[in-house]
């Protein structure tokens, strides 16, 4: 009598070939996802970092290479272990927690790095001192060299008007911030050092970045994305840095999030005017903070409003429309002005909001925002007098900084 195969066996065989058939499928819509379709991995362009969320832009990159970028932990002093990074005891330690910070000044366009902007601070003890904090136009982030970006105008105007060489503009600036950020760089970053006067350029991330990452008014563009990879299912994120497929979900399923948000802003008169209360109230907020307690230090800061081109647009009567719509946009900045008109520092605000309103206008922003090279000059030269004004009503040159006598 023949005997016949088990039951069991077929079942197996069939089993094994389905499942040889869905991994070789997955393994070839894969291969067409990224040959065919030019789909990629979850990658990076802003490593997480401590303290401020994120951190400066970078090309992309997968996430084994975030460690190792500037102000990274490995920078930091952490070594990489098989599960996670360390602090060795032999590793020389830091001499303070600015080190935290030393990424704001290790951007593109920072002419000044952490360590020089110490060695000026302690060896020239009569030297101007100004430092500047925002974002991305703060940093002259869209100038094509460290020569070109207004914070290097203004340094060069400010020695020729002084008639001294020992005028250093420190850019600390750093892309996306919003002023809670800007509040913890001039703690952490400035407040330890000597600075003759302290420059604040920023308010439209603080306007905008609700609606470009659905985050709460007021918070970091990133928070969102960090709370849903340290508290969501970590298997999807997995799954997405190691395939195209699995990133274009996710990512699509955030972008329909982030439209949904906008729409509601644009189209909902009341949930606008709730958010647009809420973002508007806590700039001001951290801003006043900020310029009280550069009161209490008698240190001089500013804090310039920077122009935006939807408003100048709607200044000149042209219709673009930003992230937001146009009429959401003047709104915002309104709102804003309104508050900052009610400071109990509201001569300590710049208004740059009608900086581009006049000569070229509209051809001095690279894009939605960020001025060209004639915008860079221009915003210099919009800063330098009430820079100046600052600088020649302090009353006493700032002391120096204890850290300057700590042994290296």
């Amino acid at each position: 009598m023949t005997g016949q195969g088990k039951p069991g066996r077929s079942w197996s065989r069939v089993i094994v070939a389905t499942v040889g058939v869905l991994i070789a499928s997955a393994v070839a819509a894969e291969i067409a996802a990224r040959s065919f379709f030019d789909l990629d991995t979850l990658q990076y362009r802003r490593p997480y970092q401590p303290v401020f969320i994120s951190g400066d832009y970078h090309y992309l990159m997968p996430n084994e290479k975030l460690p190792y970028v500037p102000g990274g932990p490995v920078a930091l002093g952490y070594h990489e272990g098989p599960f996670g990074f360390y602090y060795d005891a032999a590793t020389p330690p830091p001499r303070s927690s600015t080190t935290l910070t030393d990424f704001l000044y290790a951007h593109r366009h920072s002419r000044y790095n952490a360590a020089e902007i110490d060695r000026i601070t302690c060896a020239e003890p009569d030297a101007t001192l100004v430092h500047v904090l925002g974002g991305s136009v703060a940093q002259g982030f869209s100038a094509d060299e460290s020569s070109d970006t207004w914070h290097a105008r203004l340094e060069g105007l400010l020695r020729n008007r002084l008639r001294r060489q020992d005028v250093y503009v420190f850019n600390g600036g750093m892309g996306g911030f919003v002023s809670v950020q800007e509040k913890l760089a001039y703690h952490l970053a400035v407040a330890p050092r000597r600075a003759s006067l302290v420059l604040f350029v920023n308010g439209y991330n603080e306007v905008t970045i609700p609606a470009n990452s659905a985050v709460r008014p007021g918070d970091p563009f990133q928070l969102g994305l960090r709370y849903s990879q340290l508290f969501n299912d970590g298997f999807i994120w997995w799954f997405a840095r190691h395939s195209a497929i699995a990133h274009t979900i996710l990512q699509n399923a955030f972008n329909t999030h982030v439209a949904e948000f906008r729409r509601r802003l644009d189209e909902d008169d009341a949930v606008f005017a709730k958010q647009a209360d809420a973002i508007t109230d806590i700039y001001t907020e951290n801003m006043n903070e900020v310029l009280g307690a550069c009161e209490a230090r008698a240190q001089p800061c500013l804090v310039a409003i920077q122009p935006a081109r939807s408003v100048t647009a709607s200044n000149i009567g042209v219709r673009i429309d930003d992230i937001l719509l146009q009429k959401r946009m003047t709104q915002l900045y309104a709102l804003l002005q309104e508050k900052v008109a009610a400071s109990p520092h509201r001569d300590k605000f710049i208004d740059l909001t009608r900086a581009f309103d006049k000569g070229e206008k509209l051809q001095l922003y690279a894009d939605s925002v960020h001025p060209n090279y004639a915008g860079q000059q221009v915003l210099a030269n919009a800063l330098l007098a009430p820079s100046l004004a600052a600088l020649r009503a302090a009353k006493n040159a700032p002391p120096l900084p204890d850290r300057c006598r700590k042994k290296p």
